[in-house]
């Protein structure tokens, strides 16, 4: 009995030291088969193909490292998205918001708006400790971190990446060093932007102390860390661009382009020359496809399909006969995540309140993501953050909640900002405006700004500005300025110009306003001024006074839901107001004026038409000739010099049509016509319909670095031909000066 018993343990014993049933054997023969996915930007569409093939082939994946966009491709697979949902990603996702940090213009500060109207040019620099500071990358990575964070929520609380569904790695490369560092646990979404961030492109990912870029630079095609990761077979995919010929040589950018390339390439050549007779070597054929052609991204899915399949025979001797497991990712329904508590993450001198009071997040509220994201841009429409992303947590107590990463700029938060505008007709009506302002925004903790702007040119002047929100929303704002300012008018009769007069002085503006939105705003402002009207050539043919006193109070009102300030193709903008003086205020003497401009933008593909109103009424026929209204210029009476009319009283309609000709996101280049009618007449008896003037434009358009740029022709009805270049935008009207 004793040894039945003996033989009976035995044959467990022996049949436990063996697999339980075929699969499990066939899964303890095969090898480990690594995956190593190379950068090339946008080339990385043909990733998804290899994937896609590698499923109908039925090829397990044990490993995964990726460098780049390999990283990101890599890094989505791993986390259990299958080849078909990281495709629809890849073709859903809107790169041109992707790719840049500034929110929707929807979703700016209305202070933000009001900014962007100005004559500067939109870029500007650091300027702390008595030195010039720029930022590490031109683009921060706001719009990236979110998307990435909003993709990996599902596997949020893993923070190794050997517990993904598939062991995961992603490689950067340490910006101080040069090193290869490997990035194996923390943030995946974090993980990602450091692998992907080209120096000089996108700004470095700080990450336990170092500062980390593109794996691209030390490790193109991570063979060797596949390997170490335990992988017997390595499929490695290169999809990186091939070196320039010497007739693409052409400009500093494409030298710039061939130095990268020499850095990736050899990189790349030393993995490759790593890979044993077991291993294999995938090349999409992707001819000259830009890296940075995204848009384009999914069309190239099929090539990495193709060239997968040609490499059929040898990827099937590593299949296993039957469908791999599905990778298992833990779903985490943003329907159902019930918002316990937030945490405020906050790095800047900014109270905690102002970034909460704008999250829409509700407590024991199930969450809503696309509200979320909206609500964190415009928490970095505030413009004091490098970054704001939000994390998915749990407290001790269990709870469910929201840490909420606000991270200030490194290169801030004094600024300087340049400006320029010019305008010429070729002939002797040429106008420049060269200037500069330096602003200190995050000044207290409700966060208020200080502002210096300073021209020459056609208009002389130095402000100083404080805008003060007065609460957490910044809904309530005081906004004093003092000014000094110069400029020149020029007086025509018929056509003819008769006289130039000089207005120098000074003067401060109380405001007081109120935010209603992110696209509505009114305000109050009180203005009081002195200054010296001399008349430096020609005789007017009335008296007017040597010295100028402004004493009035203006209210406003504005909307403004334009997408670009300069050439909308959505939204809408209206500005209204009204203005009283008395000498009780200060002014020489009492008058009232009304004034409104607008526009309406209609797009259809790419064809835009816009339709602008600009009207100004002096109730009493006494406005003084400081506050005439003006008319002429391109797009404001084309063929007409600029102000070339001027009157108390002012009408102006204009319909533009532009289509735009390129698809470049930096550069947008538009070509389009314009039709306009208009007149001012000095006293309301005047105003005739029947005295309307008419003139057309035709144009070329870009938005560039330096702001908007048009070559125009205009005509006027009384014969007047002019051509215009014009670096500023004639359409832009703001305040009622």
């Amino acid at each position: 009995m004793l040894k039945m018993i003996y033989v009976a343990m035995a044959t467990v014993l022996m049949l436990a030291a063996f697999p339980a049933n075929a699969a499990e054997e066939e899964q303890a023969r095969r090898p480990k088969i690594g995956l190593a996915l190379s950068g090339g930007g946008a080339r990385g569409g043909a990733h998804v193909g290899i994937l896609q093939a590698l499923e109908e082939l039925k090829v397990p994946i044990d490993y995964i490292a990726g460098t780049s966009m390999g990283a990101i491709i890599g890094g989505l697979y791993a986390a259990g998205y299958d080849a078909e949902e990281i495709n629809v990603i890849l073709n859903e996702t809107d790169w041109n918001k992707a790719l840049s940090d500034q929110p929707s213009r929807v979703d700016r500060t209305m202070r933000k708006k009001e900014l962007e109207a100005e004559f500067l040019i939109p870029y500007r620099v650091g300027f702390n400790r008595g030195r010039i500071q720029l930022p590490l990358g031109a683009i921060e990575g706001q719009h990236l971190d979110q998307i990435f964070h909003r993709i990996f929520l599902p596997i949020a609380d893993v923070r190794v990446f050997d517990d993904l569904p598939i062991p995961f790695r992603a490689v950067a490369t340490d910006l101080v060093t040069g090193e290869e560092v490997v990035l194996s646990g923390g943030s995946l979404p974090d993980a990602l932007r450091a692998s992907m961030s080209v120096p000089g492109v996108f700004a470095p990912v700080k990450i336990d102390g170092r500062l980390l870029v593109d794996g691209g630079m030390s490790n193109n095609l991570p063979v060797s860390v596949v390997r170490e990761m335990g992988a017997e077979i390595v499929i490695a995919v290169d999809i990186s661009s091939p070196m320039l010929k010497e007739e693409q040589l052409k400009s500093i950018l494409s030298v710039t382009e061939q130095l990268t390339n020499f850095l990736v390439r050899r990189s790349t050549e030393a993995q490759i020359q790593t890979l044993g007779p077991r291993d294999l070597l995938i090349v999409p054929e992707l001819g000259n496809f830009s890296a940075a052609n995204f848009q384009g991204a999914g069309a190239i899915v099929i090539v990495g399909h193709q060239a997968a399949m040609e490499q059929g025979g040898a990827l099937a001797a590593l299949t296993i006969g039957q469908d791999p497991e599905p990778a298992i990712r833990a779903e985490h329904p943003a329907q159902d995540y019930l918002v316990e508590f937030v945490e405020i993450n906050n790095g800047s001198v900014l109270r905690d309140e102002i970034i909460q009071s704008r999250l829409a997040v509700e407590i024991r509220q199930p969450l809503d993501l696309a509200a979320l994201d909206k609500s964190v841009d415009q928490i970095y429409s505030l413009d004091v953050f490098e970054s704001v992303t939000y994390d998915l947590v749990e407290n001790e107590q269990g709870e469910q909640g929201i840490r909420v990463n606000a991270i200030p700029r490194a290169w801030g938060p004094n600024y300087l900002q340049f400006g320029l505008e010019l305008s010429s007709d070729f002939t002797d009506n040429s106008e420049f405006k060269l200037g500069a302002a330096y602003t200190r925004n995050a000044l207290n903790a409700l966060g208020g700004e200080l502002r210096v702007l300073g021209s020459i040119g056609r208009e002389d002047q130095i402000t100083f500005d404080f805008y003060q929100p007065i609460d957490y929303r910044a809904n309530w704002f005081i906004e004093p300025q003092v000014y000094w300012r110069r400029e020149n008018y020029n007086y025509w009769e018929d056509d003819v110009n008769v006289a130039e007069l000089e207005i120098s002085g000074g003067g401060i503006i109380f405001g007081i306003g109120r935010n209603l939105s992110t696209n509505d705003r009114v305000r109050l402002d009180y203005e009081f001024a002195r200054a010296d009207a001399n008349v430096i050539k020609g005789v007017l043919d009335f008296p007017v006074d040597d010295e100028v006193d402004i004493g009035e109070i203006t209210v406003e009102y504005l909307h403004d839901s334009l997408d670009s300030p300069w050439f909308p193709r959505s939204g809408t903008f209206h500005h209204l107001g009204y203005r009283y003086a008395s000498e009780g205020l200060g002014a020489a003497f009492d008058y009232e004026q009304v004034m409104a401009n607008g526009s309406f933008v209609w797009t259809l593909g790419r064809n835009t038409a816009l339709l602008n109103y600009e009207g100004g009424y002096s109730i009493d026929d006494a406005a003084p000739i400081e506050r005439w209204f003006r008319l002429g210029g391109f797009g404001r009476l084309s063929g007409l010099v600029p102000n070339q009319l001027s009157g108390r009283q002012q009408a102006l309609l204009t319909f533009a049509y532009y289509r735009l000709l390129n698809d470049i996101e930096l550069a947008p280049v538009y070509a389009g016509f314009t039709m306009e009618t208009g007149n001012t007449w000095n006293l309301r008896d005047d105003i005739d319909t029947g005295d309307l003037r008419y003139s057309a434009s035709i144009f070329i358009g870009a938005e560039t670095p330096i702001g908007p740029l048009y070559f125009a022709f205009g005509h006027s009805d009384s014969g007047d031909s002019t051509a215009y270049f014009y670096v500023g935008n004639p359409f832009a009207v703001s305040r009622f000066d």
